[in-house]
């Protein structure tokens, strides 16, 4: 090969077997990323060129071909081609929302099995699954004790999983955690920060490829998750393999499942799938706990107390105004300078149902941009009508007022603000419409009264039991909102 780097890499590049070459391995790797990334790639084939006594791009195909995707030298390709750039409680907000939201919903909704499966996919050098380790030890000790509790990290690059399993890290992996974090969760041994045998109990790591691999694999424990991480790995792959990816998250998901991906990977498919879930700094995505329900029973069924909780977050039809958060964010005991740039979407409220529910009923195709259809719109229409009977019917029933809010802040009708107002002078310790009416203070950049209603909602909350049900929460805990309200609330003193 030529002395000259620059002069060696563009040779491969214009090599006429290079493109079949880079086809074969975007192919079976998925990383389309390289798919306009002639210069990336051919700089990657450089690194691994002499392989043995092959020295030309037609030899190494042909090695590659002859080896397969499991041979050694095309896990070494592999390997170079993967990224690896990671850190622990990288993207803090996104952990804040699990701590505040998705687990203690996942252990309350598992109670009878004790069992908490997650899933890191694309965990790279495993940082990822090690933080949800020690956040669940941190936060979740108790309520955990006795359970089974099982976090797996899979990667294409088994190079990436050696260091996982060692769990040990340079000073760029740890950077941003407060002493006190470094002190309880690693040891330093040498130059290397050691996760701690306490933090490694419940976390393993096996290879996996997420674009050839079945999903779910059953056999190879990948499936019936409560959780699954899958951040900043579809941003390498095409639109048709992504596509696919996300059916196959879906279908790993146990019912009323947490999807949670990189801030680049939502798209509108997310929100054909899953349920959004907005809270501050973080969107989380819910695959529905039921199948979805027609109009003709829609206002019959209660929703399950899983989905209704959901009234506090799944994306409205239509934008909404989203103002700046005026409290600042801060990490759990992690430091807070992990987190990156961050966007910022507010929790809104999901479709409520006809008055004969108690709880608002999942949505699942809330936040789709393509318009309603009739039948929808017909239904959407009819739910307002239902809405607005039941208050003509019952002026002093405060829980009339707040359906029929929730329904107008939806379709962004009449007034939302007066609706929450009215369910609040009928019951000044109704907490949801406390917090539905910050909400929609917040969308409208009202910050003030936000806030407000925000601390009231909190302050409503004192004395009462964790484990009691919120008022037309639909099995919303008081404990679960107090999570809510925190991440809302966080910088503020009392």
């Amino acid at each position: 090969m030529m002395a000259n780097p620059a002069a060696t890499i563009e040779a491969i590049r214009r090599d006429p077997h290079f493109p079949r070459l880079k086809a074969m391995v975007i192919d079976a790797t998925g990383l389309a990323y390289y798919a306009d990334k002639d210069a990336a790639f051919a700089e990657r084939i450089n690194r691994r060129l002499p392989f043995g006594t092959v020295t030309t791009v037609a030899g190494y195909l042909a090695a590659l071909e002859a080896e397969g995707p499991g041979g050694a030298e095309y896990q070494g390709l592999i390997n170079e081609l993967a990224v690896g750039e990671t850190f622990f409680f990288r993207y803090i907000e996104q952990f804040d929302a699990l701590r505040a939201v998705a687990i203690p919903e996942c252990i309350r909704r598992n109670q009878s099995s004790r069992l908490l499966r997650i899933w890191s996919a694309g965990c790279s050098i495993g940082p990822e699954a090690y933080t949800i380790e020690i956040l669940l030890k941190q936060h979740f000790a108790s309520q955990l004790e006795g359970w089974q509790v099982h976090i797996v990290g899979t990667d294409i690059n088994n190079a990436f999983l050696e260091q996982a399993r060692r769990g040990a890290y340079g000073d760029w992996a740890v950077r941003g955690l407060s002493p006190e974090t470094l002190e309880a969760c690693f040891d330093r041994q040498d130059r290397l920060w050691s996760v701690k045998p306490k933090y490694r109990q419940w976390t393993t790591f096996m290879p996996f490829n997420l674009v050839e691999g079945a999903i779910p694999s059953y056999p190879h424990g990948i499936g019936h998750f409560d959780i699954i991480l899958c951040r900043n790995v579809m941003i390498y792959f095409d639109e048709a393999t992504r596509h696919r990816l996300l059916g196959n998250l879906h279908k790993a998901l146990a019912d009323g499942g947490w999807l949670v991906v990189g801030h680049a990977e939502a798209g509108p498919q997310m929100n054909e799938l899953f349920i959004p879930v907005s809270v501050p700094g973080a969107t989380l995505y819910r695959k529905q706990a039921e199948p979805p329900v027609t109009a003709a029973i829609s206002r019959k069924a209660t929703p399950s107390p899983a989905a209704a909780a959901l009234t506090l977050a799944a994306a409205p039809r239509r934008a909404a105004r989203t103002p700046a958060k005026p409290a600042p964010r801060s990490a759990t005991d992690a430091a807070s300078q992990s987190a990156g740039p961050q966007s910022r979407s507010p929790a809104s409220p999901q479709s409520a149902s006809a008055p004969a529910a108690s709880a608002s009923s999942a949505s699942p195709s809330s936040g789709v941009p393509a318009p309603p259809d009739a039948a929808e719109t017909g239904e959407r229409s009819s739910q307002l009508e239902a809405c607005l009977a039941r208050v003509e019917a019952q002026r002093l029933d405060p829980a009339a007022h707040y359906q029929l809010g929730l329904v107008e802040e939806e379709l962004g009708v009449g007034d939302p603000v007066a609706a929450f107002k009215r369910a609040l002078y009928l019951d000044p310790r109704f907490v949801l419409a406390d917090y539905h009416l910050a909400l929609a203070y917040w969308r409208r950049g009202r910050l003030v009264p936000a806030q407000r209603h925000f601390r009231n909602a909190r302050e409503a909350l004192e004395n009462r039991a964790d484990g009691e049900a919120v008022t037309e929460g639909g099995g919303l805990t008081v404990q679960e909102l107090r999570g809510m309200l925190d991440l809302w609330l966080t910088g503020e003193e009392g």
